[in-house]
């Protein structure tokens, strides 16, 4: 994931090490892994994260698999924020396992949060660093709300316990 390749730029003074504009009531920052108030902040995301991950399998994967890969900095942790600078949501972005070609895939998200906004700024932060797509796995409505942005479907998991 991006934290661990070399040459990202990280300053430990700094909260977040990519802030957007205050827009449409919500600013997105994603949270720096170095700065003394990341466990309060990401403590602040697990409701955010646990909502987000019962909406899936949890054969597959829990609240603290993916607690645990930010914290392993193999995920970057996002946070909305409203105007005082309270977290009102969060989301959290992986890289997709994918051997030929490099990319992200949104491993979480809930709370407060403006798609058409947000969803752009961090497709384009990820671009510069040689991302080159990104994934996002959710229930029927998400294709319909994503159109806009240029997602298409690409296909349909089936599950079985074995």
């Amino acid at each position: 994931m991006l934290m661990a390749q070399a040459g990202t730029p990280v300053v430990q003074e700094k909260e977040y090490t990519f802030t957007t504009p205050l827009e449409h009531g919500l600013s997105y920052k994603r949270v720096n892994a170095d700065h003394p108030e990341f466990k309060f902040n990401l403590a602040h995301c697990w409701d955010f994260i646990e909502r987000s991950v019962a909406e899936g399998n949890p054969d597959l994967v829990q609240t603290e698999d993916v607690v645990d890969r930010i914290i392993n900095r193999q995920s970057d942790l996002w946070v909305s924020t409203d105007e005082s600078g309270d977290i009102v949501g969060c989301f959290v972005i992986g890289a997709a396992p994918y051997p030929r070609s490099k990319g992200i895939y949104t491993e979480a998200l809930a709370g407060k949060l403006n798609f058409m906004d947000f969803i752009p700024k961090v497709e384009n932060f990820y671009k510069q660093f040689g991302y080159e797509f990104s994934e996002i796995i959710g229930r029927k409505g998400w294709e319909r709300r994503l159109k806009p942005l240029g997602y298409n479907f690409s296909n349909i998991t089936i599950y079985k316990r074995l």
